[in-house]
């Protein structure tokens, strides 16, 4: 065994390069719990319409006939009589802005004439904003008028106003920053007879796709509160717009938001895979993060540093040896390969020795091996030898990692070469490196 797990740590630390592996596929299949609450159904389930999410793109689909009970003594199908009207001068804040727009069509304002204004007098529209009056999103007959946005004082804004005993009512309005709202998807997704609504407003902080980020957020109607309600609670963040699907087949369609952003220089490595929202009977929330295997070394680092904090030392050890051996991971810094699996194999001999497992002697002697000088050896090798010869002085844990901290406060990019990781990543302290 010694000799097996020898010959594996001298064949990773001897590696001068490695082999940059395929992008991980994402999952095709996704099993999951269904969260959908059991029902009864009965009667012809129509054939889902989607629009696919593109961003920029405008729905064409106007979604009508829902089964949906309006709430008693008000009608909304009755709206204004068309009139001759003028757009106030445009407010300096979304809130006033809607209530101006809202006046527009009580007064008789056609919503086509209402976009002509906003583009021209008011200039908001810019390039992706719309005013919409084919969607039928609160199921009594008559069309919505949506209209998507540029405030001066919050970036893209979706504002919502139906019609109600005559009049035009604000029913909902939404800032979510960034561009103009899209609509993404507009359909019945929880099967109750009402389709639901997903629109995403994107940021470009550096006006770049790579660094795009959609802030998505899903509303359904409530007829008996005469308004819409969001479903996703607070907006979801992701770098490219989330989709549709019925992942379990159960005629409730999921939310699944594909993470395939790996990171860049600012925020670090990050992870990539899938998280899916599936309906819980009163919102979506989320029931699934399954990530892909971790790409870069120091994934698994943080990965196993973060399972021996929880104590989950087994998964931890395991992990170590990855950073050790694994040849398939990639570099996030040019130097990777030599400086973690230097780190690997100190977090190694701390984890054997705290665990009093057989193998601690075989990691050191692996260590005498490639670095017989200690003076000459890499800084976590130092600190590896300095446990080492704590331990066998005192044979107390927290001792030898006195030993260690005396290294780390001698030779300070100890701790700052795991602070060179990106903004997302775990800041490591003098305390972190020798937790016992």
């Amino acid at each position: 065994m010694m000799k097996h797990l020898a010959f594996l740590l001298l064949i990773a630390l001897l590696a001068a390069c490695e082999p940059a592996p395929a992008a991980p596929a994402l999952p095709t299949v996704v099993p999951f719990p269904t969260m959908t609450p059991g029902r009864v159904v009965t009667g012809i389930i129509p054939t889902p319409v989607s629009v696919a999410a593109q961003p920029g793109a405008i729905n064409p689909l106007a979604v009508g006939g829902s089964t949906a009970a309006t709430q008693p003594g008000r009608d909304y199908a009755l709206c204004p009589p068309p009139g001759e009207v003028t757009l106030d001068r445009q407010p300096p804040i979304a809130r006033d802005m809607n209530a101006a727009m809202v006046r527009f069509l009580n007064a008789g304002g056609a919503p086509i004439a209402l976009e002509d204004a906003l583009r021209t007098d008011w200039g908001v529209l810019a390039a992706a904003g719309f005013v919409r009056n084919d969607l039928d999103l609160t199921g009594e007959g008559t069309p919505e008028t949506l209209v998507s946005y540029l405030s001066p004082d919050g970036g893209g804004a979706l504002m919502i106003a139906t019609c109600e005993s005559g009049s035009v009512t604000l029913v909902y309005d939404a800032l979510l920053g960034g561009e103009a709202p899209q609509i993404l998807w507009t359909n019945d997704m929880t099967f109750d007879g009402a389709p639901e609504l997903m629109f995403s407003s994107r940021t470009c902080p550096d006006e770049t796709d790579a660094t795009c980020i959609y802030r998505t957020q899903l509303i359904g109607w409530r007829a008996n509160l005469g308004q819409f309600i969001n479903l996703f609670g607070d907006p979801i963040t992701s770098n490219r717009p989330p989709t549709i699907e019925d992942v379990d087949q159960d005629q409730v369609s999921e939310v699944i938001v594909r993470l395939d952003d790996d990171g860049n220089a600012e925020t670090g490595p990050r992870r990539t895979g899938v998280v899916v929202y599936d309906w819980n009977g009163a919102g979506y929330a989320r029931a699934l993060t399954q990530f892909d295997a971790p790409q870069f070394r120091v994934q698994v680092v943080h990965l196993a540093d973060a399972a021996w904090a929880a104590g989950e030392y087994d998964e931890a050890t395991a992990l170590y040896e990855q950073v050790i051996t694994n040849l398939d991971l990639r570099n996030w810094q040019n130097d990777d390969v030599p400086l973690l699996q230097t780190y690997g194999l100190y977090r190694l001999l701390l984890a054997y020795a705290f665990l009093e497992d057989d193998r601690l002697l075989e990691v050191y002697q692996v260590m005498q091996t490639q670095y017989p000088d200690p003076a000459a050896a890499p800084v976590y090798i130092q600190m590896a030898y300095a446990f080492w010869n704590g331990l066998q002085v005192t044979n107390n844990l927290r001792s030898a990692c006195i030993e260690v901290q005396a290294i780390i406060t001698a030779r300070p990019e100890s701790v700052g070469l795991l602070n060179r990781y990106g903004s997302e990543s775990p800041v490591y302290e003098a305390r972190d490196l020798c937790p016992l």
